[in-house]
């Protein structure tokens, strides 16, 4: 390709950009935009898919990236889980309380002296 091709092809992108730019700085949809300014649509996004083809082929992804996929480990759970059956349960006219097995000692203190100052 000769230089005046070169100059012509530049120029015709650096154009399209300013047209883009316009399009996607302006509050219109890109439908509106292109009959506002008298483009074809299809033009339009002709232009854009171009345009983005040139910049993923200017810009370079880091080979560690490429190199070093992200893995994914199964994590076994070693914690036992807590037991279903209640230890203690406590009726009363409008609750029921119920401690499971494993329950801290503050928190059955607290939950005690909460209902001592209802009942």
């Amino acid at each position: 390709m000769d230089q005046v091709t070169k100059v012509k092809r530049h120029l015709k992108q650096e154009q399209w950009k300013a047209l883009i730019n316009d399009c996607q700085s302006s509050k219109m949809t890109v439908a509106a935009w292109c009959k506002v300014n008298g483009i074809c649509e299809q033009t339009y996004y002709r232009n854009l898919k171009r345009l983005r083809e040139q910049l993923c082929e200017t810009i370079s992804i880091p080979s560690e990236s490429l190199e070093n996929p992200t893995t994914f480990k199964k994590i076994e759970i070693t914690s036992p889980l807590p037991s279903t059956n209640a230890g203690v349960i406590i009726h009363l006219q409008n609750a029921t309380v119920e401690i499971y097995e494993g329950t801290c000692l503050q928190t059955i203190q607290t939950v005690l002296s909460a209902l001592k100052s209802v009942c």
